[in-house]
């Protein structure tokens, strides 16, 4: 059995990357036929079946989401020890898909991305902003990072920076009078169907008749209106800092704090291109994290 694995991976990942048993010969420099009788050997020698067969190509069952993480270990490794034998260092290759919150898509990782690019030209980064929860689990992304810790799931977690929630806005909005009190200031804020953010719970709770100027569900937009000097935002005081354009308005009240995890599948943490990315982005948020201390 462990024979027809190991020959099977270069095969299975041909076929995976194309969606083509004749592509995938083709990339292999071998038949469609052999293709072909190679995958079913691996899928006999596992007891599943990983492709189905269509007019159209090879179609990915859900056991080829849970194999194919192993599959690129098994490659990278085999990579490695190439490259250790020829004295030889690989640059990652491909893309690594990254799901995160949409704030820090666009206001921390987007505009850093040109460091990544001049260090692993051949790398590709897809962001995938969603507030919702990816699964590792079934690849729907490579990477995350999240502001709750996982609990569950084969996965690596590093806690990348801690975080406290600070009440921001415009230094204009700031200076109209000497003394700020926050029942006079106009805030932007979220939309009802995300009132249970803590940032949300913390308005209600501690300025429970705000005169409200702005709802959304995107907190680009909420940032973006607080800089032009719409409103006060509540917002994790890094990335607000981090956005520019926005001063922390004291207050009295306790301000929730929280965290950043950088979270990956086991199986794929180990491959370059995941490994390259997940070091730039622990660097990258410390960095932020660290300016944010500096400037409170």
């Amino acid at each position: 059995m462990a024979a027809e694995l190991l020959a099977g991976v270069e095969v299975l990942l041909a076929a995976a990357r194309s969606g083509s048993a004749t592509r995938a010969a083709s990339t292999l420099g071998t038949t469609t036929a052999t293709v072909l009788r190679r995958l079913a050997a691996l899928e006999a020698a596992l007891g599943v079946r990983l492709f189905d067969r269509t007019p159209g190509g090879l179609l990915p069952t859900a056991a080829l989401e849970l194999v194919l993480p192993w599959a690129e270990q098994a490659e990278a490794a085999a990579s490695r020890m190439k490259g250790e034998v020829e004295g030889l260092e690989k640059e990652p290759v491909g893309t690594v898909r990254l799901a995160l919150l949409p704030g820090l898509s666009s206001i921390v990782v987007a505009p850093a991305l040109v460091q990544l690019r001049a260090r692993y030209s051949r790398l590709t980064l897809e962001l995938a902003p969603a507030s919702a929860i990816v699964d590792l689990v079934r690849r729907e992304a490579d990477l995350a990072l999240r502001t709750v810790r996982p609990e569950i799931g084969d996965l690596v977690i590093q806690r990348v920076a801690a975080f406290r929630l600070a009440v921001m806005c415009s230094p204009a909005l700031l200076a109209r009078g000497r003394r700020v009190r926050l029942r006079h200031l106009p805030w932007v804020t979220w939309t009802d169907e995300l009132s249970m953010t803590p940032e949300a719970e913390w308005l209600r709770e501690n300025v429970p008749d705000a005169p409200i100027a702005l709802r959304s569900p995107e907190l680009q937009t909420l940032i973006c209106a607080a800089q032009a000097g719409l409103g006060a935002v509540v917002v994790a005081e890094p990335l607000g800092i981090a956005a520019g354009g926005l001063l922390r308005v004291p207050t009295r009240a306790r301000m929730p704090e929280g965290a950043l995890w950088l979270v990956a599948h086991r199986a794929l943490r180990p491959v370059p291109r995941v490994a390259a990315v997940w070091e730039w982005l622990a660097s990258l948020i410390a960095g932020v994290a660290a300016a944010a201390d500096q400037a409170r």
